[in-house]
């Protein structure tokens, strides 16, 4: 199983991107043999482009980073997302998961602006409101017990 952690990341406010340590911490426990691409092995990649080109510019680190970014969503069996934050890298993915007919569940806290873009383009997509931090777990092995079970 390859699952591909998404969300804003970069101009995302702290308490936002804090929660993707429980995403990764609860896919791991159910999935420990799954591949899971999250945001820090994105930025890792990002700095050892860097280490590995110190000649590069800033655009061309970010265009390697880009390009492995997006062949690991197009390598993707799911996406798990984060879309209580709005962010221009993460609409790229989902351009791509579209396009790649992936399959694609959004988990967003109580009160969050959803895109009225993002959910006509992915009708067919879950869409999980969560009122605390706290409840993503729950939530997400919900999700992750429906997807093993072909649900």
């Amino acid at each position: 199983m390859k699952i591909f952690l998404a969300g804003a990341v970069s101009f995302a406010p702290n308490t936002h991107v804090d929660k993707f340590k429980i995403y990764e911490k609860t896919i791991k426990d159910f999935y420990p043999n799954a591949e899971l691409t999250t945001p820090d092995i994105i930025w890792d990649y990002r700095d050892k482009c860097i280490k590995e080109h110190p000649n590069f510019s800033i655009p061309q680190i970010n265009h390697l980073m880009t390009d492995f970014d997006l062949e690991k969503v197009k390598d993707c069996d799911v996406m798990i997302c984060d879309a209580s934050v709005q962010s221009t890298g993460f609409g790229l993915e989902l351009g791509v998961t579209l396009e790649n007919k992936k399959r694609v569940v959004f988990f967003y806290e109580k009160g969050s602006k959803i895109s009225n873009m993002l959910t006509g383009a992915f009708i067919n997509s879950n869409f999980v409101e969560y009122e605390k931090v706290e409840d993503i777990e729950r939530l997400l092995n919900q999700f992750l017990t429906n997807l093993k079970l072909g649900v």
